[in-house]
C-alpha cells in the first residue's frame, strides 16, 4: 500500500486518469484482437485518431480565440472518454460524427460556461449530443463485464487519490438501493438482476471517472453527496421526457445543472506584484486578483500556468489560498522539491505583472461555526489555510481558543510566523516545533518529533479539541493514527491532504 500510495502522490489527479484511460484502452485493443469485443481494433484505433485530432485542433483554437491558457491534459481525458462511451466508426457519417463529438466536447469548455465556471461535463454533452441527433449511437462499451476487474480497482485508486468517496459511495449506494427496489417492484431476480448492474453497466466507470470531474461537481462535500445522489436516481430510473431519454449521459448533464447552481461561477486572472523568499525552499507569492471574489478561509482553488514546457503532471495544480478573505491581494505558499517540476520552475519564473489563472474553488477544509476549543497541527508548507483562518480571525476580531503545532525539518522554513503572532490577540498560540537535531531554534520554538506524547504534552486538554490537520499525506495519516490513540473521535479530526507537486 505504500508503494501505491507513494505513486499516487507523486502524479496529479489529471495524470492519473489519463493513465487509468489509457489502460482501459489497451485491453481493449487486446480483447479486440482476440475477437471478444463487436468491433475490430483497427476501428479502434482510427475513431481514438479522429477523437484525438479534433478534440485537441478544437481545444487549441478556442483558447487563443479567448485568450487563456490551455489545459493541458483536459482535451486528451475528455476525447479519451468519449472513445470508451461511443461507438466505433464503421462508415464516413460516424467518423465525421466523431469528429464533431471531439470538437464539441473541447468547444464547450470555453463557450458554455459562466464567468470561466463550466456548466456541464464535455464528454457527456458531447455524447448527448450525438445521442440526441442520432448522429452516432452511446453504447457506453466499457462497461461491459469484460472490464469491470480493472475499472473497479483503477476507478478505486482514483478515489483514493482525489479521496471523493463520499461523493462515489453516495452514487453507487442510492444506484444499488433504487435498482433494487425496482427489481422488487417488477418481480425480477433480485440476484442476476444486481450483479448484471454492478459489473455489465456503466456504473463503475461512470461513479470514478465522470461523477468525480473537479470542475462539474460541487465543491463542498455535502453537496457532492446531494449531486451523487441525483445523478444516481436519473440514472437508474432512466425516464423518458419527451424525446428525451435519460441515458447515463444525461444523467449526468441534469446533475451538472445543480451543480453550476451551488458552486462559485468564477474564474479569475491573477497579476504577481510581489514574491517572498522564506528560505532555499520555501516562497510566497502576492497576486492581485481582477475581480474580487468570496471564499472561506481554508479553501482551494485550481491554478493554471500559460506556457508550460512538457510537464509529466500538466500545466494545472491544486493550491490553497494562504491569503485570507479581508485581503485585498490572493496569497500562495509554494515549497520546491529537487528537482522540481516544469511547473515549479514556470512558477519559480513568473516575473512582477505576469499573471496565471484560477479557478474551481473548493474545499471543506475551514473553520466551523460552533466556538469549540481547536487544535491545528501543520506539517511543512502545510500552514497556508491555518495562514488564512488566523489572518481572517484577527482582522474579523472573533476570538477563539486555538492551538497551532507548526512542525518543520528546519527553521529556515518556518513561514507566517509575524501573523500568526499578531493573531494571538484573538486567542490563538503558536508552537513553532522544529524537528531537526541540529538546527538552532528561533523565539519561542522547540526541538521535538510529532508523536503522540507530543501531543499529549503540549495539548493537556487535547480531549476537548477539534483537530485539524494539514501538511504532506505521510505525516496526515500518520498524525490520524496518534490521534486514534488518543481516543480522539474520528468526527473531531479534519483533514487537508496535499499530494507532492
Amino acid at each position: 500500500m505504500k508503494k501505491i500510495d507513494a505513486f499516487l502522490n507523486n502524479v496529479t489527479m489529471y495524470r492519473l486518469v489519463v493513465y487509468a484511460l489509457g489502460g482501459y484502452i489497451g485491453l481493449a485493443l487486446v480483447y479486440a484482437l482476440l475477437g471478444k469485443l463487436a468491433f475490430s481494433a483497427t476501428a479502434m484505433v482510427g475513431s481514438l485518431a479522429l477523437l484525438l485530432g479534433s478534440a485537441y485542433v478544437a481545444d487549441r483554437g478556442f483558447a487563443r480565440l479567448y485568450r487563456v491558457p490551455a489545459n493541458s491534459e483536459s482535451w486528451l481525458i475528455t476525447a479519451l472518454i468519449l472513445f470508451l462511451i461511443l461507438h466505433p466508426a464503421d462508415s464516413l457519417a460516424s467518423s465525421l460524427a466523431l469528429v464533431l463529438a471531439g470538437a464539441v466536447s473541447s468547444a464547450s469548455k470555453y463557450v458554455l460556461t459562466w464567468n470561466g465556471k463550466h456548466i456541464f461535463n464535455p464528454a457527456a454533452l458531447a455524447a448527448a449530443l450525438l445521442s440526441l441527433t442520432a448522429l452516432q449511437s452511446t453504447t457506453w462499451w466499457i462497461g461491459s463485464s469484460l472490464f469491470w476487474p480493472l475499472t473497479l480497482v483503477v476507478g478505486l485508486a482514483i478515489v483514493h487519490k482525489i479521496r471523493r468517496f463520499p461523493l462515489v459511495l453516495t452514487f453507487v449506494g442510492v444506484s444499488v438501493a433504487v435498482q433494487a427496489v425496482l427489481f422488487l417492484v417488477h418481480n425480477q431476480p433480485l440476484g442476476a438482476g444486481m450483479k448484471g448492474a454492478l459489473i455489465a453497466s456503466p456504473l463503475i466507470f461512470l461513479a470514478t471517472v465522470m461523477l468525480t470531474e473537479p470542475a462539474t461537481m460541487p465543491p463542498r462535500r455535502n453537496q457532492q453527496m446531494i449531486f451523487g445522489a441525483l445523478v444516481a436516481v436519473l440514472y437508474v430510473m432512466a425516464w423518458q421526457i419527451g424525446p428525451l431519454l435519460i441515458y447515463p449521459e444525461v444523467a449526468l448533464l441534469l446533475g451538472n445543472l445543480y451543480a453550476f447552481a451551488v458552486s462559485p461561477k468564477f474564474r479569475v486572472r491573477l497579476q504577481l506584484v510581489g514574491a517572498q523568499r522564506i528560505s532555499d525552499t520555501v516562497f510566497n507569492y502576492v497576486f492581485q486578483p481582477d475581480r474580487r471574489f468570496t471564499f472561506l478561509p481554508g479553501q482551494y482553488m485550481e491554478w493554471t500556468l500559460a506556457g508550460v514546457p512538457y510537464d509529466s503532471r500538466g500545466n494545472r495544480r491544486t493550491f490553497t489560498i494562504a491569503s485570507s478573505p479581508t485581503e485585498d491581494t490572493v496569497r500562495v505558499g509554494l515549497k520546491y522539491y529537487s528537482p522540481p517540476s516544469a511547473y515549479k520552475r514556470a512558477f519559480a519564473g513568473l516575473k512582477v505583472g505576469d499573471s496565471v489563472y484560477a479557478s474551481q474553488l473548493a474545499g471543506n477544509f475551514t473553520l466551523p461555526e460552533t466556538n469549540g476549543k481547536l487544535a491545528f497541527i501543520a506539517g511543512g508548507i502545510g500552514i497556508t489555510p491555518f495562514r488564512s483562518m488566523a489572518v481572517y480571525l484577527r482582522d474579523q476580531g472573533v476570538r477563539r481558543d486555538i492551538v497551532l503545532l507548526y512542525v518543520v525539518s528546519n527553521p529556515e522554513d518556518l513561514a507566517y510566523l509575524e501573523e500568526f503572532r499578531s493573531a494571538e490577540a484573538v486567542g490563538l498560540r503558536v508552537i513553532p516545533t522544529v524537528t531537526a537535531a541540529d538546527a538552532g531554534l528561533p523565539t519561542g520554538a522547540i526541538r521535538a518529533k510529532l508523536n503522540q506524547e507530543l501531543i499529549a504534552r503540549l495539548l493537556p486538554d487535547y480531549a476537548d479539541r477539534t483537530f485539524y490537520i494539514s501538511g504532506p499525506n505521510r505525516m496526515v495519516d500518520a498524525t490520524k493514527t496518534y490521534l486514534h490513540n488518543l481516543r480522539i473521535s474520528p468526527t473531531r479530526i479534519k483533514t487537508d491532504h496535499f499530494s507532492g507537486y
